[in-house]
């Protein structure tokens, strides 16, 4: 078993608005291109605005101290579904523990 970090970046009209993520255990390594989807007990992308996103894992990064994959989203809408959890409020000139892993990702504008 493999714990995994699901890492969302919420960026709007080249901003960053927040960042959101889960932790599971997932029977195998997740890999760039893989979609997560929830069965119907709650709508795993359903943002916001009561839409729904398929977003694909962009990047999968490796943490070795917290022995952890990390997959990396960016999404443009806000997300609502109550798997996820929001990080910290964004403050200039900290960064979050999510945000962290997105340094070396730049904001496409």
């Amino acid at each position: 078993m493999h714990k995994v970090l699901l890492a969302v970046r919420v960026i709007q009209k080249g901003e960053l608005v927040g960042y959101c993520s889960h932790q599971l255990t997932l029977p195998f390594a997740p890999f760039p291109g893989l979609r997560f989807e929830q069965g119907t007990s709650c709508k795993l992308w359903e943002t916001m605005t009561g839409s729904e996103l398929a977003p694909a894992v962009e990047r999968v990064i490796f943490d070795l101290d917290e022995e952890q994959f990390v997959c990396i989203f960016n999404v443009d809408i806000p997300l609502r579904a109550s798997f996820w959890y929001d990080d910290v409020d964004l403050t200039p000139g900290t960064v979050s523990a999510v945000g962290e892993y997105f340094r070396h990702i730049p904001i496409t504008r």
